[in-house]
């Protein structure tokens, strides 16, 4: 694979692409400008990157899925931090977008970023053959839509109601988290046509990871600070939300968590194994590492808090 997009290069991508302009009323464009600053570890966006190169796109190709990707998981955040949704404060270190410029205009930038996004994404694939765009477009749906990160966020906003348990956790973290994950890692895939096997085990990672990730951010809202986090956390439990922890208590929650990275591991293992362009993958098997292990440090750190 040639050399990957670095994350100075994605950040000013993320800047260069933006929604708006001069022209754009003043507080929207401001808001819009805000968010695409305010980036994270911008993991989907370099596995995005990195996939599109190992499928032999061209830099300026990899480069608008990445962006694509980053715009609909940011938008998804704008979105999930609403006083009608978690409620959240902070995000990423920072006061969440409507304590600033306000609900309205939080979801006006929402919208923004996932108009921008598709159009990247339709730009990046015009010049693959329809079938590589139909599963693409096909990818995306079921990402994005009722199936995917909508249908996940109405089952997280009506989960205490319908007394779900760790099974109903488990659906909403595929729906949502899962979601983001398999985009950032199916789609770029798609561009070289993978063959049912290999989409398959991509499937599979993605599933793993984003159940995994999510596990471990289920954890982290439990017994993490803002200061360590960069979010709003303890959330969960104050709103009635899904979070393993709670559906399950601290052992069985670490071992979910390490049962599902264990699962993670092999899917790579065996896509690797289908041939070593798969390589560029491996960083997603530490996705939301930093956080708790097993159940042993679950007790620890909620001693400590």
């Amino acid at each position: 694979m040639r050399n990957p997009l670095s994350t100075a290069a994605l950040q000013a991508a993320l800047r260069a692409e933006v929604p708006t302009q001069a022209s754009v009323q003043p507080q929207l464009d401001a808001a819009i400008r805000r968010s695409a600053s305010a980036t994270g570890q911008l993991l989907r966006g370099r596995l995005v990157a990195a996939g599109a190169l190992s499928q032999g796109a061209t830099r300026a190709t990899a480069r608008r899925l990445a962006v694509a990707v980053e715009y609909f998981h940011l938008a998804s955040l704008l979105l999930d931090d609403l006083p009608c949704m978690d409620n959240a404060v902070y995000r990423r270190g920072r006061p969440c977008l409507h304590h600033e410029f306000g609900e309205a205009t939080t979801l006006l930038s929402a919208l923004a970023f996932i108009n921008r996004a598709y159009t990247l994404t339709a730009e990046a694939l015009a010049a693959y053959p329809l079938p590589v765009r139909r599963a693409a477009w096909a990818c995306l749906e079921s990402v994005l839509g009722p199936m995917g990160v909508v249908g996940g966020q109405a089952r997280d906003l009506h989960y205490a109601a319908a007394k779900g348990g760790a099974r109903a956790v488990g659906r909403i973290a595929l729906e949502k988290t899962g979601a983001l994950f398999r985009l950032a890692i199916v789609l770029p895939a798609l561009l070289g046509r993978p063959s049912r096997r290999e989409r398959r085990l991509l499937n599979a990672l993605s599933t793993y990871v984003g159940l995994a990730y999510q596990a471990a951010d289920d954890l982290q809202d439990l017994v993490g600070e803002v200061a360590g986090t960069g979010k709003t956390t303890r959330r969960d439990e104050e709103l009635g939300r899904p979070n393993l922890q709670l559906a399950l208590g601290p052992e069985a929650a670490g071992a979910r968590l390490a049962r599902y990275r264990r699962l993670a591991a092999d899917a790579y293992a065996g896509l690797v194994a289908e041939g070593r362009h798969w390589t560029y993958l491996e960083p997603v098997l530490r996705a939301g590492r930093p956080a708790v292990r097993n159940g042993r440090d679950v007790r620890r750190l909620n001693t400590a808090a």
